[in-house]
């Protein structure tokens, strides 16, 4: 079904609409909450949340085909809260980062992608919420630098210094993460420089 179709019906009180639209977005929110929040828990609640407020709110949206970004920034701003009243928490564990086997045995390929999004997600994590917001959904969920400012309530200009900013940031995050495992190789030998 249509998406405006569906945003239409859920504002007459339909629940297989909200059924519809929740099965739609559910894991797109929830790996955004998780790359926000940095905790899987933390993640589902902000998403239980998201949609709570959605249903109950649902009459405020003003124009139906902007539900997308009116949810999005929900969540951003519920997450947001959550995370400043609890401090950021950096993951023990990572949503789909686990190398996958088969047949038993992980083969290098994997276990280098895998480590490699360890390394993007680790410097992710490091980044203050307004950073790492813009980059999960510039990155991630692919919204334009206009859509995040609708998301966020600030300018575009505002979203792309932080884009700048997050990009500068992560550059150096992830050179300090190779320079530390070079370091650590060299102390263990596996390293020839």
């Amino acid at each position: 079904m249509e998406e405006l179709k569906l945003v239409q019906q859920l504002k007459g009180g339909d629940k297989a609409a909200f059924d519809a639209l929740y099965e739609k977005y559910k894991n797109i929110l929830l790996r955004m909450a998780y790359l926000v929040s940095g905790n899987r828990n933390d993640a589902e609640d902000i998403v239980q949340e998201t949609f709570v407020k959605c249903y109950l709110h649902i009459g405020e949206l003003k124009k139906d085909e902007g539900f997308r970004p009116w949810l999005f920034q929900i969540l951003y701003r519920t997450a947001y809260r959550q995370t400043k009243k609890r401090g950021r928490e950096i993951p023990d564990e990572d949503i789909g980062m686990q190398a996958e086997a088969t047949d038993g045995v992980t083969s290098l390929d994997k276990l280098v992608r895998n480590e490699t999004e360890k390394m993007i997600s680790d410097a992710v994590q490091s980044l203050d919420i307004k950073h790492r917001t813009v980059i999960v959904l510039y990155y991630y969920n692919e919204l334009s630098a206009g859509e995040i400012a609708k998301v966020l309530g600030c300018t575009q200009g505002t979203v792309k210094s932080r884009l700048h900013n997050a990009r500068k940031k992560l550059k150096g995050v992830l050179k300090e993460q190779e320079e530390g495992g070079k370091e650590y190789e060299k102390q263990k030998g596996l390293y020839d420089s």
